[in-house]
C-alpha cells in the first residue's frame, strides 16, 4: 500500500467518525434535561424527530450552503437561504412533531402553532446551522490540507522515480563504454562483462522502482561493477575493498552508493587505479559508513559528469532528511566520498 493509499484511506476513516461524532452529539446534547420528560413512546418518538430535523439543519449548511455559496463568496445569498432554512425547518418539524405525536396517541391531528413556539425553535435550528456551518469551515480547510499535502507528496514521489531514471542512463551508459572497450581487447572478458551487466540490468529493472532494497542487494550490484571495472583494467585494478559488519536485515534506497563508486572510476586513469582505488563499508546496528576514495589523474579529463552524484544528493535529501552525512573533499590528487547514513 503506498503512502499516498494510506493518506486517503486514514482520511475516510477519520471523515466517518466525524460524522458518527455528529450524530451521538445531536442525540446526547439535550439527553440530560430531557430525560424525566421521556416516559411514554410519543415523548421519545418526539424527541428523536427533533434531532433529526437539528440533523437537517447541520448537513443543509454543512454540504450545500456552506461549499456553494460561503465558500465561493456569496455572502449574501447565504445568508438568505439561511435565514429561509431557519424558518421553514422551524415550521416543519413543528408541524412534523405534532403529526407523528397524533399518530401515535391515537388523537386526531390539529395543528397548534404559536409565535413563541416558532422563536423557541428557530433557536435550536439556528444553533444547528451555526454549528454546520463552523464545522464545514473548519473540515473544509482540513480537506484543502489532505488534498495539497496529497499532491505534494505525488509530486515528491514523482521527482523521486525521475531522479532515480536520470541515474540510471547515466549509469548504464558508463558500463556499455566498459563492455565496448572489452569487445575489441579481449572478448572472452566482454561475455563476463555481459553477465554481471545483467544482473545490473536485472536490478534496475525490478527493483529500483522500490522505495527500500535489501543493503545485501545494493551491495551485491555494486560489488558486480566494480568487477566490471576490474575486467576493464586487469591487472592495473588495484581495489582496496572492504566490507565489515552485519548486513541482514537493512534496507537502504536503491543505486544510492553504485553512483560514488562509478563516479571514482570514471574520473580516474590506469595509472591513478594501479595507485589504488579505496571502497569501504562499515555496516552498523542503526548506520552505514561508506568511504570511496580515488586518484586523480594529473591531466584531467572533458567528460561530462556529476549528475549521477547531483541526483544523490537530491534523493538523500527526500529520503534521507537529517539522517545523513555527506562529505566530499577534493585536492590535486585525491577525490574523496564519506556517507554516514542513519537507519530508521
Amino acid at each position: 500500500m503506498t503512502k499516498n493509499t494510506t493518506t486517503k484511506h486514514r482520511y475516510k476513516e477519520i471523515n466517518l467518525l466525524f460524522h458518527l461524532f455528529i450524530i451521538v452529539l445531536a442525540i446526547v446534547i439535550d439527553l440530560p434535561n430531557s430525560i424525566n420528560f421521556l416516559k411514554t413512546p410519543a415523548d421519545i418518538a418526539n424527541y428523536a424527530v427533533s434531532r433529526v430535523f437539528l440533523l437537517i439543519s447541520f448537513y443543509f449548511c454543512y454540504f450545500w450552503f456552506v461549499p456553494h455559496y460561503l465558500a465561493k463568496k456569496k455572502i449574501l445569498s447565504f445568508f438568505v437561504l439561511l435565514i429561509l432554512l431557519v424558518n421553514l425547518i422551524t415550521f416543519i418539524g413543528y408541524s412534523t412533531l405534532q403529526l407523528v405525536h397524533a399518530a401515535i396517541t391515537g388523537t386526531p391531528f390539529q395543528l397548534i402553532y404559536s409565535r413563541a413556539m416558532h422563536f423557541s425553535g428557530m433557536f435550536g435550528m439556528l444553533m444547528a446551522s451555526i454549528l454546520g456551518t463552523a464545522f464545514r469551515t473548519v473540515t473544509g480547510w482540513y480537506e484543502e490540507m489532505q488534498k495539497k499535502s496529497l499532491l505534494e507528496q505525488e509530486k515528491l514521489q514523482n521527482e523521486l522515480l525521475l531522479l532515480k531514471a536520470q541515474v540510471n542512463p547515466h549509469f548504464l551508459f558508463n558500463t556499455l563504454n566498459t563492455i565496448d572497450f572489452l569487445i575489441y581487447s579481449d572478448p572472452h572478458k566482454a561475455s563476463e562483462s555481459l553477465i554481471k551487466l545483467s544482473t545490473l540490468l536485472r536490478y534496475v529493472i525490478y527493483d529500483i522502482v522500490n522505495d527500500l532494497v535489501p543493503l545485501q542487494q545494493e551491495i551485491e550490484q555494486m560489488e558486480a561493477y566494480i568487477d566490471l571495472q576490474r575486467l576493464r583494467y586487469g591487472e592495473n585494478a588495484t581495489v582496496s575493498y572492504v566490507k565489515t559488519g552485519d548486513l541482514s536485515g537493512k534496507m537502504v534506497a536503491p543505486m544510492l552508493f553504485i553512483p560514488f563508486v562509478e563516479n571514482a572510476f570514471k574520473h580516474t586513469d590506469e595509472a591513478g587505479i594501479k595507485k589504488g582505488m579505496m571502497i569501504h563499508f562499515h555496516i552498523h546496528d542503526t548506520s552505514i559508513e561508506f568511504t570511496c576514495e580515488n586518484h586523480i589523474p594529473p591531466i584531467k579529463s572533458n567528460l561530462k559528469g556529476g549528475l549521477g552524484l547531483v541526483n544523490v544528493k537530491k534523493r538523500l535529501e527526500m529520503q534521507y532528511p537529517g539522517r545523513y552525512t555527506l562529505s566530499i573533499n577534493e585536492n590535486e590528487q585525491i577525490y574523496s566520498v564519506a556517507l554516514k547514513l542513519e537507519l530508521k
